[in-house]
């Protein structure tokens, strides 16, 4: 949240009520990234990782 909060200028009220979860997750993606070494992971899989990441797991 404070990374896209950094990069964009945007309010983090902004954030969660203005933008929709679809942009943040593109944002997301398209954000420059370290990648250690290089695995076989399918882009599927890698997009199932990130979802996950974000997901609640209230109950």
């Amino acid at each position: 949240m404070w990374q896209i909060a950094d990069a964009t200028g945007w309010s983090v009220d902004y954030i969660l009520n203005g933008v929709n979860y679809q942009t943040l997750i593109m944002m997301l993606s398209d954000a420059p990234r370290y990648v250690r070494e290089k695995t076989d992971k399918s882009a599927e899989d890698e997009a199932r990782e990130i979802a996950g990441f974000y997901q609640s797991k209230l109950k």
